[in-house]
């Protein structure tokens, strides 16, 4: 690390000495410093000027960003991709995006990455699908000397370096879904639990938050089952479940693929007064909102994440001081407050 810090201080040395347009184009030149804390305010410098008075977006130059995500199959990802690609439009900057085949596949992610070191970037934005896995290819993109913004997943090797994490915490998430949900159903009633892809950090932060909040209620979870994010998985998980448990009051949905499914399946068998509860933002996730078969969300701000995740990188190249984590707080949404998303949306 010492090292690292002595090379970047040769760099700003030589950027100070030839003046800003020499340190405006190369990949693996860039200035700045990597984060290891600070207060810097995550919606500041979205404009030409940023808040320390520091070199203005114009001044920073052209830049070319590769965007890695786990998949593009659903809103989330979309929505990322689309704010993170307007973002960088608006500095000048043009963006790639690269996808796995296979959703979530690890193997693939490594091997994208690797491949574009070829005709490397000059930052990437990374959502690791497995944030250890990762951790050859980020490797390969440290020595070459590229800065690394962790976007919706945390990179969790201590060995790798990158410049700040800009997501959310899904603990967090959960806990505010499952307070809500609580605080609707007056802090009573049976609950069947979806959870995500066994294993997975995500899954396991939901779970974690969300049961840490039911516990403290008289609410009862009946059953937890996996679902992997999958909107037919959580059609017949709940089919499942709903044959063996006759008295269910809430569904706790780990994602809005799933929570779609257990409301068809809810549908399908004729329950009523059944509340759906989870977590995402998509247009069909607005319609069942407000056609009443799914009665509240938690919005995940991906697009926001996708957009501060290219201001982050903004911030770098001006050479300001990140802190570690740039967190994005998710909103509560139902039907007192669907007016806004149904007008983003088009319902």
């Amino acid at each position: 690390m010492k090292r690292f810090w002595k090379g970047m201080a040769v760099v700003l040395s030589a950027c100070m000495l030839v003046g800003s347009a020499g340190c405006a184009g190369g990949s693996t030149g860039a200035t700045g410093s990597e984060s290891t804390g600070g207060t810097a305010s995550v919606a500041a410098s979205t404009g030409s000027q940023n808040a320390a008075g520091g070199t203005s977006s114009k001044q920073v130059g052209k830049k070319r960003a590769i965007l890695l995500v786990k998949k593009l199959s659903s809103t989330f990802w979309t929505d990322l991709q689309a704010e993170a690609k307007a973002q960088c439009e608006e500095y000048g900057w043009t963006l790639e995006t690269l996808s796995p085949t296979k959703p979530d596949n690890n193997e693939e992610q490594i091997q994208l990455l690797q491949q574009s070191l070829n005709n490397p970037p000059d930052v990437y934005l990374i959502a690791a699908a497995d944030s250890k896995g990762i951790t050859p290819a980020i490797e390969e993109i440290n020595k070459a000397g590229i800065p690394i913004i962790a976007v919706s997943a945390k990179l969790t090797d201590p060995s790798v370096q990158y410049v700040t994490f800009v997501g959310v915490e899904f603990y967090d998430l959960a806990k505010q879904c499952a307070e809500a949900i609580a605080k609707d159903c007056n802090n009573k009633g049976n609950i069947l639990f979806l959870g995500g892809t066994t294993g997975s950090s995500s899954s396991q932060d939901i779970e974690k938050g969300a049961k840490e909040v039911f516990a403290k209620t008289d609410m009862k979870i009946l059953a937890s089952q996996p679902a992997n994010y999958v909107r037919t998985d959580g059609l017949t998980v709940t089919q499942n479940l709903l044959q063996k448990y006759p008295n269910v009051d809430v569904i706790f949905a780990s994602n809005g693929e799933s929570s779609l499914g257990a409301a068809e399946a809810v549908r399908q068998s004729g329950r009523k007064g059944i509340k759906i509860a989870t977590m995402n933002m998509s247009k069909e996730l607005v319609q069942a909102i407000d056609n009443g078969t799914i009665t509240l969300t938690v919005d995940d701000v991906s697009g926001e994440v996708g957009k501060q995740g290219v201001v982050a990188a903004m911030k770098y190249f001006q050479g300001e001081k990140l802190p570690k984590d740039m967190l994005q707080k998710g909103i509560v949404v139902d039907k007192s407050n669907l007016s806004s998303y149904k007008t983003k949306y088009g319902v």
